[in-house]
């Protein structure tokens, strides 16, 4: 006897009093707040489960079962009752409610229609398990069972629904238990079931999408440009704003590009490309006037770069203080992650002045003290030296002072009248490192080399960094092809120019720091 108007509290408390020996109805239904005769139930159920049940009397979940309640003896429920018996005997094992119905109802117009009848039949064949229910599913084939258990196991949620609909129906379980176990709708069980009737496990393949080729070039198409115009400022265009947004954008680019775009979807092209708006803004713009001319320039090159050229991106790397460095690095789960000191000597630095030729991947390099405009003539003598079979050697650099200097294009001016191979500058416009292809080696350099390093001295550092220039120019030389992140594995883009790349990678370029 449970009452669900009683707190489960209070009925603890009755239990605990009778274990105790000292239950009294009058005392606790003052104490508690109950009527006498609530107290006195209570007391009588206790001393039933403690003669029928004693090892379950302690349990205080456990009240002794009753018997459900009979259905109210109406004469439409007796009639039923009278009859559905003999129905069923007369029906072969497993058949459903519905041609059951039909024949009660040709017996008796005025009885039961078919949704009540429905229950007392399911509830009657519970009640006689002599009788067997009739199943959803007569027969599920072995090799069937076998891509439902696998389903059954997997990650994908609506296979699984579909194994346990069909695995439960197999197994004699009604709509109301299959939706309990499968954790979906009446119509979905329903639909799931009639689905693998008619057409079996095929019937439970999704489409493949159709991809629209014209689709799909407009989308990349779009890309590239919206990527062009991020490189530039708003004022180009007349929008007074540092920086772009999304509303700014599409309205630019409504006005230059023939194609008409929405906010919507300029929106959705930023998130596909890994664009989104951060409190700390990265260097994507540059504010050169020139910036157009200058790209259309470098491009211009390129394309029509001759077997006697060679075309070198150029930039230095460092200045890398030698001390204990971290980064991202391969350990268990359950291991604590390196410590790097705070506060460490630091046993030296080095600026390496690198170039890199773009038609066959080589990496020209040495070490220098400083940055200046001196250390480039150098690094112009040795590619001179080294390319002196070439007619002409292009250098494009970024707009820092000691590549622009006065000193640096006299010298250039009077090895043209003098020597051979002749040199031309391609400047990069002005805060665009992003663009320096040079950037990607130095990344794949930095995650390669420094990260995670502790070398005892520079020239420690400076084999490392050797060795590591020689393994990728040997590599090239044997394998001519575009360097990036699927042949070389250590470079964040293509070593290849191209206006919408972002070569530079802030996170693999902290451990160019003193």
């Amino acid at each position: 006897m449970r009452r669900h108007q009683i707190p489960q509290v209070t009925m603890n408390r009755l239990r605990l009093e009778f274990i105790r020996g000292k239950y009294c109805s009058h005392r606790l239904a003052k104490e508690l707040k109950l009527s006498t005769i609530t107290t006195w139930r209570y007391g009588k159920e206790f001393e039933r489960i403690r003669e029928h049940y004693p090892e379950r009397l302690k349990d205080m979940d456990f009240y002794m079962p009753e018997p459900p309640r009979p259905h109210r003896a109406t004469p439409l429920y007796v009639e039923l009752m009278q009859v559905l018996p003999d129905l069923i005997r007369a029906e072969k094992p497993g058949t459903k409610a519905k041609p059951v119905w039909e024949k009660y109802h040709v017996l008796f117009p005025d009885g039961y229609s078919y949704f009540p009848f429905k229950d007392f039949y399911y509830k009657w064949l519970a009640e006689n398990p002599r009788f067997e229910p009739p199943k959803l599913i007569d027969h599920i084939p072995q090799a069937d069972l076998k891509v439902l258990s696998i389903w059954r196991h997997g990650n994908d949620h609506r296979r699984w629904q579909i194994a346990t609909t069909l695995r439960a129906a197999l197994a004699g379980a009604n709509v109301a238990r299959i939706m309990e176990k499968a954790d979906c709708e009446r119509k979905s069980a329903n639909d799931w079931l009639n689905t693998y009737r008619t057409k079996g496990l095929k019937g439970f393949d999704l489409a493949p999408r159709k991809t629209n080729i014209g689709v799909v070039k407009r989308i990349t198409e779009r890309k590239e440009n919206l990527v062009k115009l991020l490189h530039e400022t708003p004022k180009l265009y007349g929008i007074n704003r540092t920086s772009w947004t999304i509303l700014a954008l599409t309205e630019v680019y409504n006005r230059i590009y023939p194609v008409k775009v929405s906010y919507m979807q300029l929106s959705h092209s930023l998130k596909a490309l890994g664009y989104s708006y951060k409190k700390s803004r990265d260097m994507l713009t540059s504010q050169d006037p020139r910036f157009r001319e200058k790209i259309n320039h470098i491009q211009q090159i390129l394309q029509h770069l001759g077997p006697k050229e060679k075309f070198f991106s150029i930039d230095e790397y460092g200045p890398v203080g030698i001390r204990i460095k971290g980064g991202r690095t391969l350990k268990h789960t359950t291991a604590s992650p390196d410590i790097v000191p705070e506060k460490q000597k630091c046993k030296g630095f080095i600026i390496c002045t690198a170039a890199l030729e773009l038609s066959t991947n080589q990496v020209t390099h040495f070490y220098s003290l400083k940055k200046n405009t001196f250390e480039m003539i150098k690094l112009l003598d040795v590619l001179v030296a080294q390319y002196a079979d070439q007619a002409r050697l292009y250098l494009c650099w970024d707009a820092v002072s000691w590549h622009n200097s006065k000193i640096l294009k006299t010298y250039i001016e009077d090895h043209n009248k003098a020597k051979t191979p002749e040199i031309k500058l391609a400047p990069l416009p002005s805060c665009t490192q992003f663009l320096n292809v040079i950037e990607s080696v130095f990344c794949g350099l930095a995650k390669a080399v420094i990260h995670n390093s502790d070398y005892p001295s520079t020239d420690a550092c400076k084999a490392a960094i050797d060795l590591h220039f020689a393994t990728r120019n040997q590599h090239f030389q044997a394998n001519p092809q575009q360097a990036g992140r699927k042949i070389w594995g250590k470079e964040q883009v293509k070593a290849h120019f191209s206006e919408t790349h972002h070569t530079r990678n802030r996170n693999a370029m902290r451990g160019a720091r003193p």
